[in-house]
């Protein structure tokens, strides 16, 4: 797990607190299937129509959408959260094209000297 966190949030310090707290966002939402938007900010103890947890839930949430989490707008103000291993893999898919890119393209000065 730590791996895909890593991944995700990186290892800045602020974004290492959010871990445990994104750990148990995945578990739920794994054990569950899907849920909505309301009862897994519940599932966190945050309150959303309160600002600074409105602010915290989205720092925790917004990472993982085209990484491993996917939504769905079901009416006005319903939104269902789905984790999504394709999802993952397209977006492990772009980083290996990258380092691809960037790791072995060879130089035109190392073909003249060859």
């Amino acid at each position: 797990m730590e791996e895909i966190l890593f991944l995700i949030y990186g290892n800045h310090p602020k974004s290492k607190k959010l871990y445990a707290e994104a750990e148990k966002v995945i578990n739920i939402i794994r054990e569950k299937g899907e849920i909505e938007r309301n009862e897994l900010a519940k599932q966190l103890n945050l309150d959303l129509s309160k600002a600074k947890d409105k602010k915290h839930f989205y720092a925790i949430i917004s990472p993982m959408f085209n990484k491993i989490l996917i939504s769905e707008h079901r009416g006005k103000d319903l939104v269902i959260y789905k984790l999504s291993y394709d999802i993952f893999r397209i977006y492990l898919d772009g980083i290996r094209r990258k380092a691809k890119y960037y790791l072995t393209k060879e130089s035109e000065t190392d073909n003249d000297v060859l």
